[in-house]
């Protein structure tokens, strides 16, 4: 009697091919990894050559770019109330990237609807009414998709510590952002933007292309950086460790602080003479970084060239307003950044610290090297 032999594996076969898929999958994680991130940069690059049509069309139109403005006339003379009503320049761009309907929602030219925030005070208030709907918006175009921060965020407007007084009953989300504007180099009295800065932004800045001096295709006006981590203001005493991008130091009287050297104008204020020793030494940190695209607070559209890409220490500011924001990105090695000339490129992280800062600058007085 004959009997019929079955093809089969053996168990030693079967965990055999199961170790070589497996080695399969390992060596090619990596690989769709990389696609997917380069994928999502070239996305990137998109969103910011976006930015640059609109403010090359915004210039054709008002023979400007857009400037940290408000929506009337201030009627307050002093010159720190502004953080509370300056629109960013993502605001004023939106009729040029399709999204009139937006801008339109937003009530002008009233002395009661000119408020971002429902308060002068530029720290945690709440957001105005009139901003309340357009401030809840999120939009495509202003996100890196590299980035995983949350599209909505409830950052702000629930530490009223300065005003023990006052009660939020309701904390508005914001829609987050990752592309900054640039102030400039920072370096001097340039971080104040309520002064004149070296850089393409600043309070009522309205810059044109002819102040460009080094060229348009050599001043940086747009990069990127991190969604924070929500942190409210003064919860977290402590230094931000081994994660700088989600939390930014916060000082509030930098003249008292020894790490600074006193400059003239700009508020009184100073520059660091060691950036790392006053973020060690700040305050009280905050996660607000890219908390909302509407407001042209430094923390939530702004960045200046005085840190190379993706610095080690954390951001550094005053009343939530100014100080020194860097360009970072989830990008391997670097950030996109927009030039006025409307095109984009990577920069490394490892750029010259001079070469970056003189790129900020509208007027460098310098032949600048390639990016």
């Amino acid at each position: 009697m004959y009997h019929t032999l079955k093809n089969a594996f053996t168990l030693v076969e079967l965990l055999v091919v199961i170790a070589i898929i497996g080695v399969l999958i390992a060596l090619l994680l990596p690989a769709v990894q990389a696609a997917r991130e380069a994928a999502r940069r070239a996305q990137c690059t998109n969103h910011q050559k976006q930015y640059g049509i609109a403010l090359h069309n915004y210039h054709a139109a008002l023979n400007a770019l857009p400037g940290l403005a408000a929506r009337t006339t201030r009627s307050n003379g002093s010159i720190c109330c502004p953080g509370g009503q300056l629109l960013s320049p993502h605001f004023w761009l939106l009729p040029y990237m399709e999204q009139s309907a937006l801008y339109d929602s937003l009530p002008k030219g009233s002395s009661t609807s000119r408020w971002i925030f429902g308060k002068c005070e530029p720290f945690n208030k709440a957001i105005a009414d009139s901003a309340s709907m357009v401030s809840q918006v999120p939009i495509a175009a202003f996100r890196c998709p590299s980035d995983p921060g949350s599209s909505l965020t409830t950052a702000i407007a629930d530490d009223m510590t300065d005003c023990p007084s006052e009660t939020v009953t309701a904390i508005t989300p914001t829609a987050t952002n990752n592309y900054m504007c640039c102030i400039g180099s920072a370096t001097g009295t340039n971080y104040d933007i309520f002064f004149r800065t070296d850089g393409t932004f600043y309070d009522d800045s309205f810059t044109g292309f002819e102040s460009m001096i080094d060229g348009t295709s050599n001043v940086i006006v747009l990069s990127e950086a991190i969604i924070g981590d929500g942190t409210p203001r003064g919860t977290d005493p402590g230094h931000p460790g081994d994660q700088p991008w989600l939390r930014c130091g916060l000082e509030e009287l930098i003249g008292d602080n020894a790490h600074f050297t006193e400059y003239p104008g700009a508020c009184g204020l100073t520059e660091p003479a060691d950036l790392d020793a006053a973020v060690l030494g700040a305050s009280e940190f905050f996660g607000w970084r890219g908390y909302l695209w509407l407001s042209a607070r430094a923390p939530a559209t702004l960045f200046s060239t005085y840190s190379t890409p993706n610095p080690l220490h954390p951001d550094l500011g005053w009343r939530s307003v100014y100080g020194y924001y860097a360009a970072r990105s989830f990008h391997t090695g670097g950030v996109n950044v927009t030039l006025g000339d409307g095109s984009v490129r990577f920069v490394s992280n490892t750029i010259s610290l001079d070469v970056w800062r003189n790129y900020g600058k509208v007027d460098s007085g310098l032949a600048k090297q390639g990016l």
